[in-house]
């Protein structure tokens, strides 16, 4: 029997791509127009720029941006995997039974986004972005030809950590078992919500809705 070994919590999409400032701008001020608080002029922001598909398109054509959704943007990275957190359970199963595990002190191998290498690929015109979605969800590691018994000591978890970019997201992209490659596959999913916005100008400033007066 193959080795599985089967994540239970937050699975993120992230994707970092480059936005228009002008694109940007459109929308906030289309939302200062019809909110004259921070709270909902943000909340107008992201529900334009995920889901009103039709507003979003005019406002960049208005502007000359190709936009077609955030899943259809031009990406610099593009990462879909498990949330690390405290939370993250793992429940392993083979030929000779099954334990549970908590991710959280399992050996990890880190990937460290770095801010400054996705800065240099923006235009003179363009703010850096980081969108995302979190489901609730599985996903699904494997080794077909493992032979017991399992060693949690020979365990670990290939991760890209996203602090860099001011997002304390860190996401699994991989296991490994006795320095073996698992193979992944996402497993059920329970629902969705839509991660804010981040945005990031040239110099690596995070900016707010206050940038775009």
């Amino acid at each position: 029997m193959a080795l599985e070994i089967t994540t239970q919590g937050d699975i993120d999409q992230i994707v970092v791509s480059s936005l228009s400032r002008a694109f940007v701008q459109k929308i906030y001020r289309h939302c200062w127009g019809k909110n004259n608080t921070p709270y909902f002029a943000g909340n107008c922001f992201k529900g334009v720029l995920y889901f009103d598909e039709r507003l979003a398109i005019k406002y960049a054509e208005d502007v000359g941006f190709p936009w077609r959704g955030w899943l259809s943007a031009p990406k610099f990275h593009h990462r879909t995997g498990a949330s690390l957190d405290h939370s993250l359970g793992l429940t392993v199963r083979h030929d000779q039974g099954g334990m549970e595990l908590a991710a959280v002190g399992t050996t990890l191998v880190e990937n460290r986004l770095r801010l400054d290498g996705f800065l240099e690929r923006l235009g003179e015109d363009e703010v850096l972005a980081v969108l995302g979605a979190v489901d609730k969800g599985e996903m699904v590691f494997s080794l077909p030809d493992f032979t017991g018994p399992f060693d949690p000591e020979k365990l670990s978890i290939a991760v890209d950590r996203l602090s860099d970019l001011y997002c304390e997201e860190t996401v699994v992209t991989g296991m490994l078992y006795d320095g073996r490659t698992m193979s992944m596959e996402t497993g059920e999913s329970r629902g969705k919500s839509m991660v804010d916005p981040l945005l990031i100008s040239r110099d690596g400033k995070l900016l707010d809705m206050y940038d775009f007066g």
